[in-house]
């Protein structure tokens, strides 16, 4: 590849590369990203001899100037400083693209695509923004080397020296357009160097100390789900079942949350007041017992679930027998915490500490986060037993008469039908288990919706569509039971997720959204039911085995742990590792110390022979040594390659002429020297000439002979006896 061309490639790589690290986040708008990126590759061509750049430089300006006030009237009515200020670098670096002449104009580039990466690095938190900068480090080395050289080809020019004219400029355009500057062999060695420094800069990223979040960092927009905030009208959550974008990602064991794992119901917000078609929170429900722990690092919490509270040391010994899950939560457009089926515990670092108490109601879990939060939950999964539900009694605490609320438009036939389907039953677990099956036997499940109207829309699900998806059934059995006197409440989450065998976690989907329902039973505590049934609900799925899939899987793992280790690495993350790292030295210190005991125990029991063996080898390597030194080693020994004798007749020569005045510089080659030799006149100038001449065959064109060899040898007497002639008196 000619010189030229390498560093106009390295060069637009490197502008390419932090072009995608700021646009691919989605912060830039996307017809400013492609109008940008149509410029960049149109700018390629707009160079001399095609393009005069000069006639186009006061139009550059104007458009430049116009840019700018349009950013700075944008930037004061909107205050986004950010996405105004890359839309303004996309500007410049389009506009210096086009007007590339001089080195300078190489140099800015290079500033605005490292302005540009920076920019990225907030407007782009996405697994794409480290592969951009992967690219970018590689392609900046190549780019910033070649440019050196060019510049330093520009401002030195070559010089080439003629016998009969002055030094002249060598056009440096034959220079560029050479092929044997570069080669594969320079971009492959640089880029594996830039490789070794980016390893080596993320290890320093891994080992600094986290100080917290950056005052550039902007929150990013919560994805919006409908049934997670603090009211929702019947039919809106768990819809669209075909969305595979990732919410959730949560790290659990392979036996919880495996392919072959029953499916865990992600609790999140719970509905405790139901009118007119719509689920809500009432302000006075009961709020969310909990106590408390802070530390200088993180924060505990104890969910009591209506229990007593602990000591700290009985709720250390419950966390080793719930379930633990780390969960790593993307925005949401709600400040809910997610966790397994019943949650327990819950830990997050002081970070994500409120400034303020948040209102929680219905044992929800609530934290304010802007970006991906990352935290700890033990749950409880495995339901109570059967005969202890079934033996429940006790009265109902304060404030759980919220939980029997039925507004007055709920149909007589409904409170008929619930009369119906318990009658004959006493235990409130065996009335759950009838509303359940009745549900799942005599209504069907389907997404396509119909509009009830003006009718009451339980009344219309359960006698006249008798189809509907997972709010419906889970709103029918929370009235049913209701009428029936049993406390119940609905909850919105997610149901399953897709296991990911690549790093052993659920990716949780926007299309898992699921609702269900929860039963409080006298002196036992609230209680998971879920009346949908399970045939249609799940239509993701668990995650398929074919190949699609599986890269699928590699991807998001891919950006999960870019998530993990990069965009939420803070120091609770930090300090897991270390202690990780510590961990594996420990090991392997333990492996190191068992094979010394082994090896000391083999010295033990086979030194003898050892002994013998080691005898016999060193005795081989000894006699080795002798026989080459003796000359007698196996084959012949390499000859060094023998030198030119027409190379020692000019080393004499020039010894000789250095005696008579006519020394040389190790500056100056010996055709220099011939050619200074005759613009003086000496009179052995000719000699010394073809005497050069044959040096040079000799040396580096492989051409001498025999014949050359006499002639140099000649050549020679007659320096000598011209210089002789020379020194001797007149």
């Amino acid at each position: 590849m000619r010189f030229a061309i390498a560093h106009k490639v390295a060069t637009y790589l490197m502008v390419g590369f932090a072009y995608c690290a700021l646009i691919t986040g989605g912060g830039v708008s996307p017809m400013i990203a492609l109008g940008g990126l149509v410029g960049l590759v149109l700018s390629w061509w707009w160079e001399p001899p095609l393009i005069r750049v000069e006639r186009w430089t006061i139009v550059w300006t104007i458009g430049s100037s116009l840019t700018l006030i349009y950013s700075v009237v944008v930037v004061v009515m909107r205050a986004d400083f950010l996405e105004v200020g890359a839309q303004f670098l996309i500007w410049l670096i389009v506009a210096k693209a086009f007007n590339r002449r001089a080195a300078r104009d190489w140099q800015q580039m290079y500033l605005l695509a490292f302005l540009m990466l920076v920019a990225g690095s907030v407007l782009n938190p996405d697994l794409t923004y480290g592969l951009c900068f992967l690219g970018f480090v590689i392609s900046s080395t190549w780019a910033l080397t070649l440019f050196h050289l060019r510049r330093e080809m520009e401002d030195n020019l070559l010089v080439k020296h003629a016998a009969d004219r002055a030094s002249e400029r060598v056009e440096v355009r034959r220079i560029l357009d050479s092929r044997r500057i570069v080669n594969g062999r320079f971009f492959l060695g640089t880029g594996a160097l830039s490789f070794a420094v980016f390893l080596g800069a993320a290890l320093v990223f891994l080992a600094l100390p986290r100080v917290g979040v950056g005052f550039f960092l902007k929150s990013r927009g919560g994805l919006t789900l409908a049934g997670f905030s603090d009211g929702i009208k019947l039919g809106g959550h768990g819809v669209f079942k075909n969305d595979a974008t990732v919410v959730m990602r949560v790290e659990i064991a392979s036996r919880y949350g495996g392919r072959e794992a029953p499916e865990i119901h992600w609790r999140g917000v719970a509905f405790d007041h139901y009118e007119q078609g719509q689920w809500s929170r009432l302000r006075d429900a009961p709020r969310t017992l909990q106590t408390l722990e802070q530390s200088a690092t993180r924060d505990r919490r104890f969910l009591r679930w209506d229990g007593p509270e602990l000591p700290v040391s009985q709720i250390d010994a419950l966390a080793g027998e719930l379930v633990n899950q780390d969960i790593w939560l993307d925005p949401l457009d709600s400040d809910v915490l997610f966790g397994a089926s019943t949650p327990r515990i819950v830990e997050y670092t002081h970070t994500l500490r409120p400034r303020k108490p948040l209102l929680e109601r219905n044992d929800e879990i609530r934290l304010d986060h802007g970006s991906t939060v990352h935290y700890t939950v033990y749950s409880q999964l495995a339901p109570p037993p059967v005969d202890r539900l079934r033996a429940s009694d006790g009265v109902l605490p304060g404030g759980y008469g919220l939980y029997l609320q039925l507004p007055p438009e709920i149909t007589p036939r409904t409170r008929e039908l619930a009369r119906r389907i318990t009658g004959g039953l006493t235990a409130e677990y065996d009335k759950v288990e009838a509303i359940k099956s009745w549900l799942s036997n005599n209504l069907t499940y389907t997404l396509q919706l119909a509009d009830p109207g003006k009718r009451e829309p339980v009344d219309f699900f359960l006698f006249e569509r008798k189809k509907g998806h997972c709010e419906y059934f889970a709103s029918a059995f929370a009235v049913l039971a209701r009428a029936v006197a049993i406390p119940t409440r609905q909850v919105n989450g997610f149901l399953g997720g897709e296991w990911n065998e690549y790093q052993g976690y659920v990716a949780v989907r926007a299309g898992d959204a699921h609702s269900w329902d929860e039963v409080y039973y006298p002196g036992v505590g609230w209680v998971t039911v879920d009346p949908t049934p399970p045939g249609d609900v799940d239509a993701l799925g668990r995650g398929g085995k074919g190949f699609p899939a599986r890269v699928r899987r590699f991807v998001d793992t891919l950006r999960f742990q870019w998530n993990k280790w990069v965009i939420e690495y803070d120091l609770a993350s930090q300090l897991a590792l270390f202690k990780q790292v510590g961990g594996v030295f420990q090991s392997g210190g333990s492996a190191v110390k068992r094979a010394a005991a082994a090896v000391k125990d083999a010295a033990v029991r086979h030194g003898p022979v050892a002994a013998v063996v080691a005898a016999v080898i060193a005795l081989g390597v000894a006699l080795r040594r002798r026989r080459r030194r003796a000359g007698f080693a196996l084959g012949p020994r390499p000859r060094p390659r023998a030198r030119s004798s027409i190379a020692q007749i000019y080393d004499d020569v020039a010894r000789t002429l250095a005696r008579a005045g006519v020394p040389r510089e190790a500056a100056v080659t010996p055709r220099e020297l011939a050619r200074r030799m005759a613009d003086r006149g000496d009179g052995a100038a000719v000699q010394v000439g073809e005497l050069t001449e044959l040096y040079y065959a000799a040396a580096w064109g492989q051409r001498h002979d025999a014949a050359a060899e006499q002639r140099a040898a000649e050549l020679a007497r007659e320096i000598r006896a011209t210089l002789h002639a020379r020194r001797a008196p007149r």
